[in-house]
């Protein structure tokens, strides 16, 4: 217990010391002293005293060489410190201020994977998803090559496969509103652009029901040829599923119904 005592008391006085120098340093005007203290700190991973540190002498070395150095590091600082907006405008700042530096790839690369790491969920505001995208697909087009191209691609995908989901819930909940038009037309746009989605039964069998109650809640005029809209997308959904498909019967109710109708109304105007 004394030596744990003694090791306990030598710990503080010497954590004691480090904030002292810390705080003298942060205070004098010796950015020799300030440059290399940050440097000690972001090497022991005290981010946040060497991003303050590097934070008071990043005018002093603008233009110089060693300016690449304290933003490169202020950088890591803020990416460690999961400021990553602020990381991801530095690192895009390096990039473009240092485009031939040996570190130039790995800065435009950190750029976007902060965006990456500031992507919503699904159900918020998806406008740092399209940036992510965005700066991705421009690191590809730069580095082709690069060892991070296979890391980009598995992100991209799971930025698409976010912004899918977003776009099925919208779609989801036209239906759900009783919104039937704009429900087709947002599942139609859905397989448009996401045509590896993995609800895609489902929402081929959305459209077929949705196409059925767009129907059956038009006026008299319309109805024959939303009918007939609905015949196509059975078709269409027969077409790509197979008869074990879960949605099937369903859909095979709705075509029948709908070829019902269509007898009747022809009947009708005959």
């Amino acid at each position: 217990m004394r030596y744990f005592g003694i090791l306990i008391l030598l710990l503080s006085l010497c954590l004691g010391a480090c904030s002292n120098k810390y705080q003298k340093t942060l205070k004098n005007s010796d950015n020799r002293a300030k440059l290399e203290l940050a440097d000690y700190y972001f090497k022991k991973k005290d981010f946040l005293r060497a991003q303050s540190l590097y934070e008071q002498i990043e005018d002093v070395y603008y233009g110089t060489p060693t300016a690449e150095h304290v933003l490169y590091n202020s950088a890591a600082c803020n990416f460690g410190l999961k400021q990553y907006a602020l990381a991801g405008f530095q690192y895009k700042t390096y990039f473009e201020t240092n485009a031939t530096n040996e570190k130039a790839e790995e800065a435009l690369y950190m750029n976007a994977y902060c965006a990456f790491l500031e992507s919503q969920e699904p159900e918020l505001d998806q406008t740092d998803t399209y940036k992510a995208i965005e700066t991705f697909k421009i690191f590809i087009n730069i580095y082709p090559e690069s060892k991070y191209v296979n890391e980009c691609n598995l992100f991209l995908d799971q930025l698409r496969e976010k912004l899918a989901v977003k776009a099925y819930r919208n779609a989801k909940l036209y239906f759900d509103m009783s919104e039937y038009k704009s429900a087709l037309v947002a599942l139609n746009n859905l397989l448009k652009d996401y045509p590896e989605l993995s609800q895609k039964d489902e929402v081929d069998f959305l459209i077929v029901q949705t196409s059925y109650l767009l129907a059956v809640n038009s006026v008299p005029e319309k109805q024959i040829e939303r009918y007939q809209l609905t015949v196509s997308a059975f078709d269409n959904f027969r077409e790509n599923h197979t008869e074990g498909n879960k949605y099937m019967k369903d859909a095979q109710n709705i075509y029948e119904k709908s070829l019902a109708a269509l007898k009747r109304l022809n009947k009708q105007n005959s």
